[in-house]
């Protein structure tokens, strides 16, 4: 029986697997980074900033010549990935980390 959901290609079993070095885990983390910089900027500006700056770094990272191109459709994918399944546990490490600005 053919599903229409996809399986977490990033789950517990993965990140315990994976060679930390390799790339990966550096592509998973840069993904994983940009989620948390999104839900930062999400709650401190709103959601309108957060995706503003998320388009405009996958822009600059697009210049990059021919490894642009293939650098953001990895990045927006494992993006949408993240976002799905682990946005509440990353939501809860950007608060624990006390990262949002003190509001006067």
């Amino acid at each position: 029986m053919a599903t229409s959901q996809q399986l977490y290609p990033f789950d517990d079993a993965w990140k315990a697997s994976v060679d930390r070095s390799g790339f990966e885990w550096m592509a998973y983390c840069e993904s994983a980074s940009l989620v948390k910089r999104y839900i930062r900027t999400r709650l401190r500006d709103g959601k309108d900033a957060a995706v503003a700056e998320f388009e405009e770094t996958c822009e600059l990272y697009g210049k990059n010549a021919a490894q642009g191109a293939a650098r953001v459709a990895r990045i927006r994918e494992h993006f949408q990935l993240i976002w799905t399944n682990e946005r509440e546990a990353l939501k809860a490490k950007v608060l624990e980390e006390g990262t949002l600005p003190k509001v006067a």
